[in-house]
């Protein structure tokens, strides 16, 4: 196999992770050695445990949250000889008009500014 093109790639890759000697002895001498680790059974049962909460509390449906309602206040008004008039919920109404301007928004598009506090 002196042909062989990867070679020299082998040689490189061999040298540059040498495994350590001593490793490499503790680690036949355990395959030789035929002992196999055995799980005690306070192991096993902690690990069985451990993976049944995890499994719980990953898998558990939570709890639905409370439903939060929002109060709504609702806005009624008409337009009425070119003023908006608008009913507030304390019972006042808010009445707002006159000639349009040069910078007002486009048809269909408005602004409304409420001053006070909804109750």
């Amino acid at each position: 196999m002196a042909d062989d093109p990867h070679a020299a790639i082998d040689r490189r890759l061999r040298d540059a992770f040498e495994p350590d000697p001593q490793a490499a002895a503790r680690v036949a001498e355990g395959a030789l050695a035929g002992e196999t680790r055995r799980w005690r059974p306070a192991w096993t049962a902690a690990a069985a445990v451990a993976l049944c909460l995890a499994a719980a509390v990953a898998f558990w449906p939570p709890r639905p949250s409370p439903g939060i309602e929002a109060p709504g206040a609702f806005l009624s008004g008409s337009f009425t000889e070119g003023l908006l008039v608008v009913s507030l919920p304390d019972g006042s109404t808010a009445i707002t008009g006159g000639e349009a301007r040069k910078d007002r928004p486009d048809p269909g598009y408005g602004i409304v500014l409420v001053e006070g506090e909804f109750r």
